[in-house]
């Protein structure tokens, strides 16, 4: 009996179990729904899970030499297929809003990218989605059946960002999925995930990476000494992925926003702070805007670490930001302005109007520290 190996993914031990205990019973299920903060390896567990069940060595799986392991590398495996949000362009669609040649190579390029290194954080410049178009292509795919002996698998990464139409296509899969069918579902929201797709798959939930675990494989990846003090701040984010991308991209631009956003918030020019949202609204670089959250949530984090002792090896990234956060004093405090953050970026993400959530923000903030005027803190 061939034994699950598992050579890309990093940590995760009990989700391995888990996997490698329904491999080697014989009771795998047809959908799982992997939820973890992005960078943590939802993707790479999928990635290398699929590859196990198509791979065709006897003794341990995947093997990563046969021929179903280098078609499933390569993306040309018939029985393997991936969905994941694109960032869509004018020549990727016609005037009828059909997906183009163009389109599909640029989708397929894009899946390469991500099986090349299932860590890597995308980056968009514009709002992602996942097409209709290739949800139906996928769903043909499974009613067609396993082209050759085995199962016919589907990664769909970022489920949560699916429109209505897209959704309710997927979930007619989900009800009735043909025999040897797999889904594998990949997001980090699970609660933007409509709750009859949650209800028909099993749930696995990925933990936060070790600053041990995440340093010795950046060390790795990059090339670096393990001493290197770059890595001093990245290491405690809990995500590959996401300490990858500050290691490698260290956007400035986002942390001068969060700065002067915050500033202004905070200050009594509301002239000053609505200018700055119409700045900021103008432009329609979703990244932009989803990582000026990102920045205030790890400021805010940090600001909070600032004031215990013994937790300097906690501050995440740059730690100019802290310093303006000085009115994060508590738990409750700290607690209360992330969850602003992450109701920013899920509003983003689900398409919400700029200005609004950066006003909604804006607003949720001043409200919290006016009450907190109010009670004397």
């Amino acid at each position: 009996m061939a034994m699950l190996q598992w050579k890309r993914l990093i940590g995760q031990e009990r989700i391995k179990e888990v996997f490698s205990s329904v491999f080697l019973n014989n009771t795998i299920g047809h959908a799982y729904l992997l939820c973890g903060d992005a960078g943590t390896g939802t993707f790479a567990a999928a990635l290398e899970f699929s590859m196990a069940l198509l791979c065709g060595h006897e003794a341990a799986r995947p093997c990563y030499s046969c021929g179903n392991c280098r078609r499933v590398r390569s993306y040309s495996h018939p029985d393997f297929h991936v969905v994941m949000p694109l960032a869509l362009q004018k020549e990727h669609k016609s005037t009828d809003g059909k997906i183009t040649e163009a389109g599909w190579e640029e989708f397929a390029a894009r899946v390469r990218e991500r099986i090349e290194d299932p860590y890597l954080m995308p980056e968009f410049s514009t709002l992602p989605t996942i097409p209709v178009d290739w949800i139906r292509e996928i769903t043909h795919s499974v009613r067609r059946g396993a082209v050759e002996k085995g199962k016919n698998i589907v990664i769909l990464d970022g489920i949560d960002v699916m429109q209505q139409e897209s959704a309710n296509t997927m979930l007619k899969t989900l009800e009735e999925p043909p025999p040897d069918t797999l889904l594998l579902l990949c997001t980090d929201r699970p609660h933007a995930v409509l709750p009859t797709i949650v209800s028909r798959c099993q749930l696995l939930r990925f933990a936060a990476l070790p600053p041990d675990t995440i340093r010795a494989e950046l060390v790795s990846r990059c090339s670096l000494s393990p001493d290197d003090a770059r890595l001093d701040a990245v290491v405690h984010v809990g995500s590959l992925g996401r300490a990858q991308s500050l290691l490698q991209h260290v956007d400035t631009s986002a942390l001068r926003d969060a700065l002067e956003f915050w500033r202004l918030i905070i200050g009594e020019d509301r002239l000053a702070l609505f200018n700055k949202i119409d700045e900021l609204s103008a432009s329609a670089d979703y990244g932009r805007h989803e990582n000026l959250f990102m920045q205030l949530m790890y400021g805010i984090r940090n600001a909070f670490f600032t004031k215990i002792d013994g937790t300097e090896n906690y501050i995440i990234g740059d730690s100019s930001l802290s310093g303006t956060l000085t009115q994060v004093t508590t738990p409750h405090a700290a607690d209360l302005l992330a969850h602003y953050c992450e109701t920013a970026i899920g509003r983003i993400r689900a398409r919400a109007n700029i200005a609004l959530v950066l006003n909604n923000f804006a607003l949720s903030v001043m409200e919290f520290y006016n009450e907190q005027k109010q009670q004397g803190r």
